[in-house]
């Protein structure tokens, strides 16, 4: 049996395979949050246009194609309030959803730069990470928490 199936395998075209695959395993979305961190320890939080139920929240947003998490993070973050940040890597990962992955990355940031908001936020705040806004989602507040007592942040939290 398993002769026939490597010879069917290895006769199918790949275009065919792909599809195949793509219709047999699950499928789920990939984001990033970036817990950027000032000098002093406190932590970068925006309140969001488009999220309701807790419009504050890290900066993130979905992976693009062959972006990395920390590409994604800097990415976002200059995006939605146009700061500049770097990243130290990757802390962690969790499940928000059954289908969908969020990546933490941890990096620092100069508070004095002048943000410059999107069309998705309304206002940013540094504060301090055992003061986070009531309207914040539990796992980001928890990846914080974490993050900052260098601990990893991999969970399955859901919000």
């Amino acid at each position: 049996m398993k002769k026939l199936l490597s010879f069917v395998y290895r006769c199918t075209p790949i275009w065919v395979t792909r599809i195949l695959l793509r219709c047999l395993n699950p499928t789920f979305s990939i984001g990033v949050a970036g817990i950027f961190l000032t000098p002093e320890g406190k932590v970068l939080v925006q309140r969001h246009v488009y999220r309701h139920q807790y419009p504050w929240g890290l900066p993130s947003g979905f992976l693009e194609t062959g972006e990395t998490p920390e590409e994604g993070a800097l990415r976002e973050l200059e995006e939605e309030v146009g700061l500049k940040a770097t990243v130290e890597g990757i802390i962690g990962s969790y499940f928000i959803r059954p289908h969908h992955l969020e990546v933490a990355v941890k990096g620092t940031i100069d508070p004095a730069q002048p943000p410059r908001l999107s069309h998705e936020i309304f206002e940013l705040a540094y504060v301090d990470p055992e003061s986070l806004p009531g309207a914040m989602p539990a796992d980001q507040k928890e990846m914080v928490r974490r993050a900052v007592r260098g601990l990893p942040t991999i969970a399955t939290l859901e919000t």
